[in-house]
């Protein structure tokens, strides 16, 4: 048994080797997208929880403790940050802080000493998270001493103070007096560390709102729990190690934090008064399910279209393996083997093809995730990936193995007696029966059906942080659906090309064009694997490049500037001229930001000097249908309607039917309470930095808010004229700056914002910084990495298959060649039918591919981007198809296909050979 099977694969090796090649081939691409989504979600899990979103992914917990609860309260936080972070390394640290203290007049400048005082207060800090820059560490003192305390550094520049300095602070409330001596000069060592959370200034020395405070001033611990200083409050806050966390324990962790962060805040017990906890671990962690649940569908999607590919391969394959034996078959069958002992040497051969790519793909999918990060940002951003196969990979491998074995004994299964017909005798030029009932039509419907739900229902991608099936299955279904519908084409095409061919006077041509006519779905194999490999390749480029456009749109959308300053506390009128002396700032534009409630919708009311906009809008054209100086240009002007003093506006299409309005009313605005009559002038589709996607973070973004309202847009220039009509103190002061930089200085510009004393946490918006991060986020660009590998793999199968059935078609019209030759048609000429025919159906093949891709490409592509929150992307996808990729793909496809029919052309065959097997049958 085993001797004959070997001898069966010996006799018919190129063919199973070429089964085996492609076995091979699928088993390790889908073995490395098993591994690769399971590594890249572990690692992106992991660097978002430890570096990205380190600040939310912390229990924080603060309260004003009574002196004789602070042991037991520092015990039970302790003990709650252990479960709230479900058992994974917990790091707590303190800050102990006092009440507010007023620091001598004579610290302010001259001007403001008639205004409110500047304040501190003292501080127990974690000395680990600090480094000394002057003097020495303050040491516990003796009541009635003088206090010792370091001083920030910032804090100490813009003081003019420092290291044996003796001051004088003044309690706010009991207007007592503490002397106290500047001992040392500290800085914070990472003022992105968790830590410095608990601090209102954010360890940067100085904090600006209603009054400046300086601080805090760093005491001893002993200092504070004397009492010699007002008690103020006790913050904590717990971080986790999460380097041993994967993505299975998410559910457990965000339960145990949603959980514990409640129990502390109602155990008034414990810790004598109420307490905030706070932590965003849980939020945090539902994103970034949702964000995996897309990635996993990505990556899906790229699997079932690769499945789908192989599967049609390896059917080829052993379909014309099964007819090289039908004269095998029918001798066994004459001599008394039955169809089962004959579907048991077919399994067994399978079998053989099998157990080497169950073997092999685990271990090489470890090289190719590797190479998946080596090729994408993700080596960059620092993601380091477990190549190590998993259990679920060897699983993987051994199914994909089984399956494909199952494709190829498929034919040897299912065949009846009396179906071993030799192609040569079998008419090609009818339709495939399930396509002549229409399944082809049937499949697009469903592939339609499919795309229609998807659109109306993008969120399901994520629902319940599962996978969405229809997003998944949509793209195959289309791709299918496609590639089905050319074989309608065929036929069509061969009665044309029997035409051309019929009125040329070359021996090749007509004989290629008779053949093509005569059996036109004998090559339709090879064809359709060519187009399902071109527009699998375009949906790759499509996907992947539109990808990418969308984060840098979504960037322009939400910063609406190169770059953006958020003021802080009330606005002010003098800070354009300071913004606009920084290097490299070429235009500021003020404006002021305001919501309004419409109809139970919040939206966004922006009033901006357009005049000095015009050139540093971020503003995509085809939001607006024009540019965005176009845009702004008719805001500057009042409108006269009868006795009506309108201002001109641009909303969005969110605003107007929230308002149920049209372009031409007459609306009317609340700004920050002042009324304001506007005509809508332009509608556009969005507006950049209103609604949730002009939101400047993806945290920030997936907050729940009242239902979007949409934006308006007016001329701040116009809106303070309009208001001095009626009071001349109802202006409004802006509320944010818009910057123009000169060209290539917004790196520069944002450098120096960020260094600016007056500079707050959050207060720059860098549109450069937001592409940074939504092209740096592991889950969106790692997937994304997959879809070329995966074309690659698509347009090597092709290649097999469609070398394989060319080799097929050549050797059954072996005798055919053989009769023209002993005729005296030249070698030369058959070579150049050979190349005609196989030349058409690549052709063929390649731009029937070309345009399905580009087709599904447009339909498909805006369905299936989504961003980490399994929503839309605003602005709305622009599919790019870039022409050197396409070519690149194209020239890929068809390289080894030319290649195996120039061998096969130039091939020297001895037709007496074939001659005399064409007798003997």
């Amino acid at each position: 048994m085993t001797g004959f099977v070997l001898l069966r694969v010996r006799a018919h090796r190129l063919l199973l080797g070429a089964a085996l090649l492609a076995v091979v081939l699928t088993t390790t691409v889908l073995a490395a997208l098993t591994g690769f989504s399971g590594s890249i979600g572990n690692a992106a899990l992991q660097a978002g929880l430890r570096e990205r979103s380190a600040g939310a992914a912390t229990l924080t917990v603060s309260g004003q403790i009574p002196a004789d609860h602070r042991s037991a309260a520092e015990q039970a936080v302790h003990d709650a940050a252990r479960r709230a972070f479900d058992g994974l390394p917990v790091t707590v640290r303190r800050l102990e802080s006092s009440g507010s203290y007023a620091l001598p007049r004579s610290l302010q400048p001259p001007a403001a000493r008639g205004g409110d005082p500047d304040l501190t207060r003292f501080a127990a800090l974690d000395r680990s998270r600090l480094t000394l820059v002057d003097g020495a560490w303050p040491k516990a003192g003796r009541p009635g001493d003088v206090l010792e305390a370091a001083l920030p550094q910032e804090a100490a520049k813009r003081l003019r103070t420092g290291t044996g300095a003796v001051l004088v602070l003044t309690d706010r409330l009991a207007e007592k007096t503490v002397r106290v001596r500047i001992t040392g000069v500290y800085a914070p060592v990472d003022l992105t560390d968790p830590y410095w959370a608990l601090d209102p200034a954010g360890g940067r020395g100085v904090q600006t709102v209603s009054f400046t405070t300086y601080g805090p001033l760093l005491a001893d611990p002993s200092v504070l729990a004397s009492g010699a200083v007002v008690a103020g409050e006790t913050a904590w806050v717990g971080s986790a190690d999460f380097s041993g966390l994967d993505t299975g324990g998410i559910a457990p962790l965000r339960e145990a934090a949603a959980r514990e962060s409640q129990r502390l805040t109602a155990d008034t017990t414990t810790f004598g008064t109420t307490v905030n906890a706070v932590t965003g671990l849980p939020t945090l962690l539902a994103q970034t399910e949702r964000a995996l649940a897309v990635s996993r569908s990505t990556l899906l999607i790229v699997a079932v279209q690769l499945v789908m590919l192989a599967a049609y391969a390896l059917l080829l394959v052993a379909r014309l393996l099964s007819t090289e034996r039908s004269g095998e078959t029918a001798l066994l069958r004459a001599r008394g083997g039955s169809r089962r002992r004959i579907a048991g040497l077919a399994a067994a051969e399978a079998l053989l093809l099998a157990l080497p790519a169950a073997v092999v793909a685990p271990l090489l999918s470890g090289p190719l995730t590797r190479l998946f990060a080596e090729r994408s940002a993700l080596s960059s951003l620092g993601v380091r990936l477990d190549t190590s196969p998993s259990a679920t990979v060897w699983l993987v491998s051994v199914a994909v193995a089984l399956a494909c074995a199952a494709a190829v004994v498929a034919p040897a299964l299912g065949a009846r007696d009396g179906d071993a017909v030799s192609l040569r005798k079998a008419r090609g030029g009818t339709l495939p029966w399930p396509v002549r009932a229409g399944a082809d039509i049937a499949l697009l419907l469903v592939a339609g059906i499919a795309l229609w739900q998807l659109q109306r229902t993008p969120e399901a991608a994520a629902d319940d942080a599962g996978i969405d099936p229809v997003l998944v299955a949509a793209p195959a279904l289309a791709l299918l659906a496609g590639t089905v519908l050319t074989l309608r084409l065929l036929p069509p095409a061969a009665r044309l090309a029997e035409r051309r061919a019929a009125a040329g006077r070359g021996l090749s041509a007509a004989l290629a064009g008779w053949q093509f006519s005569r059996r036109p779905l004998r090559g339709a194999g090879p064809v359709l694997l060519l187009v399902l490999a071109v527009a699998m390749g375009m949906l790759a480029i499509g996907q992947s490049n539109s990808w990418e456009r969308s984060q840098h749109d979504q960037a322009d959308f939400r910063a609406g500037a190169p770059v953006r300053v958020l003021g802080v506390g009330p606005g002010d009128p003098e800070r354009a001229a300071r913004l606009a002396a920084v290097p490299g700032v070429r235009e500021v534009a003020p404006a002021h930001r305001s919501t309004m409630d419409l109809a139970g919708h919040t939206a966004t009311v922006l009033a901006v000097a357009t005049d000095r906009l015009a050139d540093g809008m971020l503003l995509r054209e085809d939001l607006a249908d024009g540019s965005a100086a176009r845009l702004l240009a008719p805001l500057t002007s009042p409108v006269e309607r009868g006795r009506d003093h309108l201002l001109p506006a641009v909303a969005s299409e969110a605003f107007m039917a929230a308002a149920k309005a049209k372009p031409g009313d007459h609306l009317e605005l609340s700004l920050d309470g002042r009324r304001l009559y506007v005509v809508v002038g332009r509608v556009v589709e969005d507006l950049p930095t209103t609604g949730s996607g002009g939101r400047t973070t993806d945290a920030a973004a997936a907050t729940q808010l009242p239902e979007d309202g949409g934006g308006v847009l007016v001329d701040l220039t116009a809106v303070n004229g309009y208001l001095a009509t009626t009071d001349p103190d109802a202006r409004v002061a802006p509320t944010e700056w818009w910057l123009t930089p000169e060209p290539g200085r917004a790196d520069d510009v944002a450098k120096a914002l960020r260094e600016r004393a007056d500079a707050e946490p959050g207060e720059i918006v860098v549109r450069d910084a937001i592409a940074a991060e939504l092209l740096g986020d592991p889950l969106g660009a790692g997937p994304h990495t997959a879809l070329m590998a995966a074309a690659a793999a698509a347009a090597a199968l092709a290649a097999v298959g469609f070398a394989v059935g060319s080799a097929g078609s050549v050797r059954e019209r072996s005798a055919e060649f053989a009769i023209l030759r002993a005729l005296g048609a030249p070698r030369r000429r058959l070579a150049r039918l050979l190349a005609a025919e196989q030349g058409v159906l690549i052709a063929v093949g390649l731009l029937v591919g070309l345009a399905l891709g580009a087709l599904l490409a447009r339909v498909v592509v805006p369905l299936v981007v989504l961003t980490g929150r399994a929503t839309r992307p605003v602005p709305p996808v622009l599919v790019e198809l870039p022409l050197g990729e396409v070519a690149l793909l194209l020239a890929g496809v068809a390289a080894l296909p030319l290649a195996v029919v120039a061998a096969i052309a130039l091939r020297r065959n001895d037709p007496a050979v074939s001659l005399r097997h064409q007798g003997d049958n």
